[in-house]
């Protein structure tokens, strides 16, 4: 497969979440410690307590098709995830879908066809230890084959930054982290306006999954270095470069 951006689109992190417990219908409960971690975009903080039948329901506020969803496991588990749809809270439809062997970072799951507000993740073999994001949406294929480049930079040196009442936050800047560079030449100006609803979507906020091949990745976890640039190369084709800085938390 092309390569292939994984993005919220449906406004999926900032949806209302609730934990209870699901195998067959869902009921709220106090099941799961710090639930809020599932979209809070640090990727080292897990959930607690996910054990079997436990279940995180996110209702997204109106019925919204979707075909992925990618869950971030800190550990690897053989305990299936199930995630079940519904047009209401408690009722789940006969369509279900399973995340089997999840392995250490981002895992990602095509998603059955059908509008549904509710979208509810269901430990159904047993724990789930290390589940520490989710997020859902509709994948952007890229529209050609991009050139990438990808540099590790590092830089030295602590900034210190001051706040009204005298505090002071200091920022490490000892670590290494990846700049990626995509360029996609000759695109159409449908190519065009695709790209550029993912751009303005994402902006420089939110984080999103670049996967080099669509697949089997390496998923890398990032946000958008600047908005989107492109140049007409012919009429109605375009270039486009795409900047992106790879995130460690």
């Amino acid at each position: 497969m092309a390569a292939t951006i994984y993005y919220d689109n449906v406004s999926s992190r900032s949806a209302t979440l609730t934990d209870g417990t699901g195998a067959s219908s869902f009921s709220s409960s106090d099941s799961l410690t710090n639930e809020e971690r599932a979209t809070d975009g640090d990727i080292t903080q897990t959930i607690g307590s996910y054990a079997l039948n436990d279940a995180l329901q996110f209702n997204l506020g109106s019925a919204i098709e979707l075909d992925f969803a990618a869950i971030y496991f800190t550990t690897a588990t053989s305990n299936d995830v199930k995630v079940r749809r519904g047009s209401s809270s408690g009722t789940y439809h006969s369509v279900s879908n399973t995340l089997a062997d999840a392995v250490v970072g981002w895992n990602i799951k095509t998603l059955s066809s059908g509008t549904y507000q509710y979208r509810t993740f269901v430990a159904t073999q047993g724990t789930l230890d290390g589940v520490s994001e989710i997020f859902m949406g509709n994948a952007l294929t890229l529209p050609i084959a991009p050139t990438a480049n990808i540099i590790t930079a590092h830089k030295f040196g602590t900034e210190e930054v001051k706040a009204h009442g005298a505090n002071r936050y200091y920022i490490s800047k000892h670590d290494n982290y990846k700049i990626l560079t995509l360029s996609l030449d000759h695109m159409t100006t449908a190519n065009k306006t695709s790209m550029l609803t993912f751009s303005n979507t994402v902006t420089d906020r939110e984080p999103f999954i670049y996967s080099e091949d669509g697949t089997t990745g390496p998923y890398h976890w990032v946000r958008l270095v600047r908005p989107l640039t492109f140049r007409m190369v012919a009429p109605n084709i375009y270039s486009c470069q795409v900047v992106m800085r790879e995130l460690t938390s």
